[in-house]
């Protein structure tokens, strides 16, 4: 099978059969961080009370800016007191901004009420040393943290380690929603909700750049014309007689930032958790019109635009999320304590913690983690 994704400069409706790399693929910084689904009739549906094990993760960092930075993820309890994520979710820190705080939220950042929301501590992480070498598409982009005390009550979940392609999953995020055309950047409530879709590929499958540790999915609404692997399936080396024309499943729904880190369960178990994703436009040229990723980043379909404007979760994308089973050794070595914790940096008296927005994340592939300013 030819391994293909764009090459970074594009021509109107022109295939590129090469082999390319993901990372030539710079998404901008317009992806949206809501969790969309196949119609606005899902939105109310798919909010959760389940799952007690999954909450929102907010990851804080020291910074020479005036306002302090951190991530907004997802995670979820592996034994009762560790939380599975993403690597990517803990990356901004650095020697000069290192992380100051962790924050682990059940059920969820979105419902703060202090009667019904409990707030935990990470007093350490780690995250797989290989994503280092190869970032969100590496197929390492998994980390663990160890909370401050004991998750009484909640659920936790065990590890898939089967094959995940052709067989349907549940995906839980903490971020907000959106509907089929893309997300809505104005709404923000961070609750828990749930959705569906099906892995079709590995990353190898299709992409010279990305790993076998990373499953593929499409986002579908039934349709032919927004079915990113039907309509794309000669350009990525398969034949008629194999495309895979699977146009969605009942509740199909994409992740977006604000939902990295955040598991898919398969039988119950973790089956992966959130990564990346990427228009499904990149196999033409260009997003809107008739393209397979019709919704651009202004909600029209009227004009082609430049791929860095596409991704902003509606249907006609594509996702990657970090396959467990990839990282065993790892996830096993930190549970176990042969994996080194670093501790984050002690956190002021006086922070404030008052979220005053988020920005936009961009680089290479569309990252799922929202950024957030604190006072």
């Amino acid at each position: 099978m030819k391994k293909i994704l764009t090459t970074g400069v594009f021509a109107a409706a022109a295939l590129t059969a090469n082999s390319a790399s993901a990372g030539d693929f710079i998404a901008g910084d317009l992806a949206q961080p809501y969790m969309t689904y196949v119609t606005n009739g899902q939105v109310p549906t798919h909010l959760s009370s389940g799952y007690s094990g999954v909450g929102s993760l907010f990851i804080q960092t020291v910074s020479s800016a005036a306002a302090g930075f951190g991530s907004l993820c997802t995670g979820a309890l592996v034994n009762g007191t560790t939380v599975l994520t993403a690597a990517h979710c803990f990356e901004d820190a650095t020697a000069a901004d290192p992380i100051q705080s962790i924050r682990f939220y059940l059920p969820s950042f979105g419902d703060r009420g202090a009667a019904t929301t409990e707030l935990f501590m990470g007093t350490g992480y780690a995250y797989n040393p290989g994503f280092d070498n190869g970032g969100i598409t590496s197929g390492n982009d998994v980390a663990l943290f160890t909370l401050d005390r004991l998750a009484t009550g909640h659920d936790t979940y065990g590890l898939y380690t089967g094959d995940p392609l052709n067989t349907a999953y549940t995906e839980v995020g903490t971020g907000t929603v959106g509907g089929p055309s893309g997300t809505d950047s104005v709404a923000a409530d961070y609750k828990k909700r749930t959705g569906s879709n099906i892995y079709e590929y590995y990353g190898d499958d299709i992409f010279s750049d990305v790993s076998h540790g990373v499953a593929l999915y499409d986002f579908d609404d039934g349709t032919f014309a927004h079915d990113v692997f039907g309509r794309a399936c000669l350009a990525i080396g398969e034949t008629a007689a194999t495309c895979k024309n699977q146009t969605g499943i009942a509740d199909e729904s994409a992740a977006s930032p604000g939902d990295s880190g955040g598991p898919e369960f398969i039988n119950g178990q973790i089956a992966s958790v959130t990564s990346f994703g990427i228009t499904g436009g990149i196999f033409q040229g260009y997003c809107g019109g008739n393209s397979i990723d019709a919704y651009n980043s202004s909600r029209t379909t009227a004009v082609q635009t430049d791929l860095s404007k596409c991704t902003n979760s509606s249907v006609g994308e594509m996702g990657g999320n970090t396959l467990v089973s990839y990282n065993l050794g790892f996830i096993n070595g930190y549970l176990n304590g042969t994996v080194t914790q670093t501790v984050p940096v002690p956190e002021p008296a006086t922070w404030a913690l008052l979220i005053l927005g988020f920005g936009m994340v961009g680089y290479n592939l569309r990252r799922r983690s929202a950024k957030v300013a604190l006072a």
